[in-house]
């Protein structure tokens, strides 16, 4: 019987003390290139999160979900030039890249945290990431902070190759654009 009244106070420990807190706003941006690594060949902006958790035992970090409306891609890089930021905002919705219409959303869950030490980040979180119903594994360091109530994680930036995840154009295209796409990413949850 003591076993077992010990075993219910552990699992009550846990859930009281694990928590799902909201993401309240967030930011994350992206940036491609052509094959060479220059500024001026390259594209960035932003994509919006539909919604999204971060789940804490105490204050520390142990796992979340997002989930990215893809209908917000956002060209920041061609705001001078409306007709081409449409163009290219449509090109990357079309079935060319993240076919919006067939699939809506991305997202990513977070699967491990471990503590490391870097002055930086204070954390490698690890999870899954699908994008068109493909599904791979990546990690990257973030930096958890809290104040009160409210925590903020700002991740490094990390890439991701997008050819892993269907984002084909054409042969000849593919040729010239950057398998790499570059991400960064800050969530505030309460």
């Amino acid at each position: 019987m003591k076993n077992f009244i010990s075993i219910l106070f552990i699992l009550c420990s846990f859930f009281v003390s694990s928590q799902t807190k909201n993401i309240t706003s967030s930011e994350i941006r992206w940036k491609a290139y052509k094959t060479l690594k220059a500024e001026s060949m390259s594209h960035n902006g932003t994509v919006k999160l539909k919604s999204g958790n971060l789940t804490f035992n105490g204050n520390e970090l142990t796992g979340g979900n997002f989930i990215i409306n893809m209908n917000t891609i956002d060209a920041e890089d061609m705001n001078e030039n409306p007709k081409q930021k449409k163009f290219l905002e449509n090109h990357l919705k079309s079935d060319d890249f993240f076919d919006v219409e067939k699939f809506p959303v991305t997202v990513f869950q977070i699967k491990s945290v471990k503590k490391i030490n870097d002055k930086n980040y204070n954390y490698q979180i690890g999870g899954i990431l699908t994008i068109k119903g493909i599904s791979k594994n990546i990690s990257f360091p973030v930096k958890v902070a809290q104040n009160n109530s409210v925590f903020t994680l700002t991740s490094a930036q990390f890439t991701f190759n997008r050819k892993h995840f269907g984002l084909k154009y054409n042969i000849f295209e593919d040729m010239l654009i950057s398998n790499d796409v570059e991400m960064k990413v800050k969530i505030v949850a309460q």
